[in-house]
């Protein structure tokens, strides 16, 4: 079983190797442990810098990592949607 740290660590390499351009100023967001298709997984929740241009009026993504306990291995990702205030 991997760690907490790993599995952040996993999640932020996989966004950095997959989007371009990469993400500037990723961020940790939240975490949270469960299941996933039945296997265990770490649910790793990232912020980055709008990568639409808007970035520079603070906007962010957020974006949502399944890491697997066993392996670290990401097995999917994908857009977290914010609840309007």
């Amino acid at each position: 079983m991997i760690t907490v740290k790993e599995a952040a660590a996993s999640a932020v390499e996989f966004a950095r190797n997959l989007l371009d351009p990469p993400p500037q100023d990723l961020r940790l967001e939240e975490v949270e442990v469960g299941k996933a298709d039945r296997i265990d997984a770490f649910r790793i929740t990232l912020s980055m810098q709008d990568r639409t241009g808007l970035g520079s009026l603070g906007r962010r993504e957020y974006k949502i990592f399944t890491v697997r306990r066993d392996t670290g291995e990401v097995v999917s990702m994908k857009i977290r949607e914010l609840a309007s205030a």
